[in-house]
């Protein structure tokens, strides 16, 4: 990437003003969502609606077109209809404006002559210095700058990037990550990435300081070279998690006509996978283990994993799962089984791993951290599963406790990733709603991930220990 290009990206992300099209104080838009989101987030800069019919929107003055905002504008969001969106990309490169987001759909997506018009969107940008985010997308946030997507997100910036072709599911994980207390430095909603792609954003993430840790939805890439030699680079200072669809015959051909994406061969996939060192994840499920476990890796040494359960049944599950993503059930050392069967009373558990504790915890829920302690010393163990269906603040602060103990990669197993907002507010006894992402970003924090499943916390162990090989093998060849 030049430095011309990093300057612009840049320039796009950090704006000083923005004109923003279709806002009404007389009728419901879009772009009353657009503007709002701006001054809900809290927007320093210079707002400019764009309305030839209304003298105000919002409070502010609106202007009859983009020609008549007197003073300069660095970022333009455009949702007008496709056929009035040309005249408008021609205004911004007279006017010397740095990026356009443009929401409006009914480009590639919908065949030939919408992938024509996207041509002609791109054919006068380049007539100047502008940049298009789009169409069909839902543009951009970052919290650190005040730009935003949608109302009621998180003014906290964290380590955490998101590259989307899917504006509802950019959408959907910004709103998700705030109440799971994950924290993020940008999420790009690419849509149909006419001019700037995922290739361009990856690469500008990959340079960012903000920027610890690359999650990516996609549905396909252009430059599928130019792809593998970024991520294979980045991957080597930052994990990249990949969430690729398109694989089958059927998902090809719905990313066509949702992103009019060229998606490739699955077979191709898997060796990119393999070869750049990236987390591949299925479900959003997965994207926000992979994340919660990257934010503060303990990398493991080896793939030997050890699991504490209360549930019997849960606990063979689990030891299956492991055995299937490529984990190894560790043997534990004879010191460590009799610490156990110290504590662990000796009526339908088990002292072996998997580790039953029985219904014991039920009484004494304090036997999930003693014995993950005692199982986390154990020098043939790496990784560990932790299986409770309870989870409250009292065992959230145990974990940390534990973490504080124990270097080990740690994941958890609990439903509370399926629940609403309230439902956690219930488990979390007297506790304010806006307390709980503070628990649980703590718990991220000290290398702890929460998983819905065991196949999902199994999975994510497991890209600890592909990517802690995959580092060691790039070592090896540099």
């Amino acid at each position: 990437m030049s430095e011309d290009l990093i300057s612009q990206i840049d320039a796009i992300f950090k704006p000083r003003s923005i004109a923003i099209t279709g806002a009404s104080d007389k009728r419901p838009r879009l772009g009353n969502m657009l503007l709002y989101n701006f001054i809900d987030i809290g927007f320093e800069g210079k707002l400019y609606p764009i309305n030839s019919d209304e003298e105000r929107v919002m409070g502010l003055k609106s202007y009859p077109s983009l020609k008549d905002i007197e003073e300069p504008v660095d970022l333009l969001v455009v949702s007008l209809h496709p056929d009035k969106v040309s005249q408008i990309i021609e205004e911004a490169v007279e006017k010397d404006v740095k990026g356009a987001i443009i929401f409006t759909s009914g480009y590639r997506e919908q065949g030939d002559e919408g992938k024509k018009r996207e041509q002609e969107l791109v054919s006068i940008a380049r007539k100047g210095n502008l940049r298009i985010i789009g169409p069909n997308c839902m543009g951009l946030y970052c919290p650190s700058t005040k730009l935003s997507f949608i109302p009621g997100l998180s003014k906290e910036s964290g380590p955490v990037a998101f590259i989307s072709q899917s504006g509802s599911l950019a959408m959907y994980i910004a709103m998700a990550g705030k109440i799971r207390g994950v924290s993020f430095s940008k999420i790009i909603s690419l849509g149909n990435a006419c001019d700037l792609d995922a290739n361009d954003f990856l690469e500008y993430l990959g340079n960012d300081p903000q920027t610890g840790i690359i999650a990516c939805y996609l549905e396909g890439v252009e430059d599928g070279r130019r792809f593998l030699r970024l991520a294979k680079q980045i991957s080597k200072k930052k994990p990249v998690i990949l969430w690729k669809v398109g694989r089958t015959t059927g998902g090809a051909k719905a990313a066509g006509s949702h992103t009019g994406s060229l998606c490739g061969k699955s077979e191709v996939w898997d060796a990119v996978f393999k070869q750049a060192g990236l987390i591949r994840v299925e479900n959003v499920y997965e994207l926000f283990g992979g994340i919660t476990a990257f934010i503060s890796p303990n990398l493991p040494k080896s793939n030997r994993v050890a699991i504490v359960s209360a549930p019997g049944g849960p606990a063979v599950s689990a030891a299956d799962v492991c055995e299937q993503e490529g984990l190894k059930l560790a043997e534990l050392s004879e010191d460590t089984k009799n610490k156990l069967s110290e504590i662990i009373p000796n009526l339908g558990t088990s002292t072996s791993n998997p580790i039953d504790l029985g219904f014991t915890v039920a009484s004494d829920n304090t036997l999930y951290m003693r014995s993950a302690t005692i199982v986390g010393q154990d020098q043939g163990v790496d990784l560990i599963l932790i299986y409770n269906f309870r989870m409250d603040k009292n065992f959230a602060e145990e974990l940390v406790q534990f973490k504080e103990k124990i270097k080990k990669p740690t994941a958890i197993v609990t439903n509370i990733d399926q629940i609403q907002d309230r439902e956690l507010n219930e488990r979390f006894k007297n506790l304010d709603a806006q307390e709980i992402p503070k628990i649980l970003k703590g718990l991220y924090e000290s290398g702890i991930s929460i998983h819905p499943t065991e196949q999902n916390a199994a999975k994510t162990l497991m890209s600890l220990f592909k990517y802690r090989e995959f580092l060691d093998k790039t070592k090896r060849e540099e």
